[in-house]
């Protein structure tokens, strides 16, 4: 049994990988670039143009369960190439922004998920919402200064963890009793930009300093409209559940958990 993980050079799915192979499966991991990827060793690597029909058959050759990372182009061949394969199992990394159709993020990821839905194959849909990763852009300044400058310091947001988000999609992929499901995923808290910074300066036992932005000085850094949907959300705690032990039955684990794991990227 192959599974084939798209995405190979994201945090999820290199976690994706990771997992598997720890775990002693046979994995084939797909990339745009494969020149700019590494997987560890016993991992396949090839090279996925969704442009190209032969360049999906040959990565989806043999393969049984496909973790899809959510590329709107190229998703109709994709799916005539996975018909064509026989795959038994599919699991898409959508966003939990996808229960709406209203803002840009929800609108892109459900152009990915219409068509995998209406065509038939065997399907279960994870839809994380803030990642725990999206602090590893603070990792330079943290490692220079011990400084994190951002805008919203107090906005509230409940992070997850690239291993539970790796961990829900390898459940799924292997008991098809998830098939069809949708899963809304979030961490196990609610947390401010400033709460996830004290995290970090925890881990570290060393203070770390926060920096507000203004939000045009955060324009510069930040993709705008992101910036308005942070300007949009206030300040109250942002909704906790279902998270990834939904699928899993294991604990989610919290953003402390994930600033100590990545200790060694900011120290």
């Amino acid at each position: 049994m192959t599974y084939l993980v798209t995405g190979a050079r994201g945090i999820v799915g290199r976690t994706v990988i990771d997992q598997l192979r720890s775990a002693g499966k046979s994995v084939r991991a797909a990339s745009s670039q494969p020149a700019e990827a590494t997987v560890p060793d016993g991992v396949e690597l090839v090279g996925l143009d969704l442009a190209d029909p032969k360049s999906i058959a040959t990565a989806l050759d043999g393969v049984d369960r496909i973790f899809y990372y959510a590329a709107q182009e190229g998703v109709d061949r994709f799916i005539d190439a996975a018909k064509s394969a026989g795959v038994a199992n599919i699991v898409l990394l959508s966003s939990i922004a996808a229960a709406s159709d209203q803002n840009f993020i929800g609108a892109r990821h459900l152009a990915v998920e219409r068509p995998l839905r209406e065509s038939g194959l065997p399907l279960t849909i994870l839809r994380p919402g803030a990642f725990a990763a999206n602090a590893r852009t603070w990792f330079a300044t943290i490692k220079a200064e011990r400084v994190v400058r951002l805008p919203f310091p107090e906005l509230q947001l409940t992070p997850i963890h690239e291993a539970d988000m790796a961990a829900s999609a390898i459940a799924a992929l292997d008991d098809p009793a998830h098939i069809g499901k949708i899963y809304p995923l979030t961490g196990p808290e609610s947390l401010s930009h400033r709460q996830q910074v004290d995290a970090i300066a925890a881990a570290l036992a060393e203070p770390v300093e926060l920096v507000e932005l203004s939000h045009e000085e955060a324009a510069e850094f930040f993709y705008p409209p992101v910036l308005d949907l942070w300007a949009e959300a206030g300040t109250d705690p942002s909704p906790v559940g279902p998270t990834s032990e939904s699928v899993t039955g294991v604990p989610a684990r919290t953003f402390a958990a994930w600033a100590v794991d990545h200790l060694a990227d900011y120290r």
